[in-house]
């Protein structure tokens, strides 16, 4: 396949070589053509230097600059503009083969703006998260029990729909959760291709667990639409809260885990308080916009 008809890929890096070295490997072994273009974030351990002596194009994000939708933007005002889809993967998300791009591609089909793909746990990953990432992903059956779900990290999208609805730029988490929810709203389609698969999983202390919900849970009061008794602290966090405790030592009991008992416990109540944190923030920032 010729560079001109290579699918552009965007990967965006901050400080991630060794995966990133993995990463870019995989992707230069795809089935598929790529024209990598990589989004660096002023990474300091070298990034820079390795990725001088690859095949990709690098467009540099400031330190202090980073924003998500904007950084989404600017990758497809950049990437070439006749391609129909481009492809998403974040720095520390490698291709478990060579046909994570084909797998991703062949599941758009009429009326489908997004794709995402399966993430595995890497072999490093703690039990309590490595259970959270195959919840999330897997063979895709719990997420249809699900009001919405969509990951970025390993993904494709539609430039046409990209070119009437871009990614919002006042939000700094979720902006693609937003992004596909908006494209539902528009009646278009989101696909799982639980074939195109990528290692990608982390391994979080209490206090970045906190911080993440707290981010995810400020954005999603902006993104969805919220009832009185889905607000609530017994519908969005107590309930929630119960049912992964009891998940958790289902899991720790199938599966040998038993520090999980003291563990999944304290890691549920920072995931509760930060999200209801962030909850109520985008609550108050909702109707003080109004």
């Amino acid at each position: 396949m010729s560079e001109a008809r290579a699918i552009p890929v965007v990967i965006r890096s901050h400080n991630d070589l060794s995966y990133l070295k993995d990463t870019l490997a995989m992707v230069f072994a795809q089935s598929l053509a790529a024209s990598v273009h990589v989004f660096d974030n002023d990474s300091s351990d070298g990034t820079l230097d390795y990725l001088a002596s690859q095949n990709v194009t690098v467009h540099r994000v400031p330190e202090g600059t980073y924003i998500p939708g904007d950084v989404l933007n600017r990758a497809m005002q950049t990437v070439d503009p006749s391609q129909p889809f481009v492809a998403f993967l974040n720095s520390d998300c490698t291709p478990l083969d060579e046909h994570w791009l084909e797998y991703l591609l062949a599941s758009f089909s009429e009326g489908v703006a997004a794709v995402f793909g399966r993430q595995v746990p890497r072999p490093d990953c703690k039990p309590l998260f490595a259970k959270d990432t195959e919840d999330t992903f897997g063979d895709g059956e719990r997420q249809k029990t699900w009001k919405h779900c969509f990951s970025m990290a390993s993904s494709a999208i539609r430039r046409s729909v990209w070119e009437s609805m871009p990614f919002r730029t006042d939000i700094t988490y979720s902006e693609d959760i937003d992004w596909t929810w908006r494209a539902r709203q528009e009646g278009w389609k989101i696909s799982y291709a639980k074939d195109s698969q990528v290692y990608h999983s982390h391994n979080y202390t209490p206090s970045q667990f906190y911080k993440r919900h707290q981010g995810e849970g400020r954005a999603e009061a902006h993104i969805f639409t919220w009832k009185a008794w889905e607000r609530s602290f017994l519908r969005y966090s107590l309930l929630p809260f119960l049912r992964q405790i009891k998940s958790d030592y289902i899991y720790a009991i199938q599966k040998g885990h038993p520090s999980l008992f003291v563990r999944s416990p304290i890691l549920r109540l920072s995931q509760l308080r930060g999200r209801r944190k962030g909850f109520l923030q985008g609550l108050k920032e909702i109707i003080h916009e109004q």
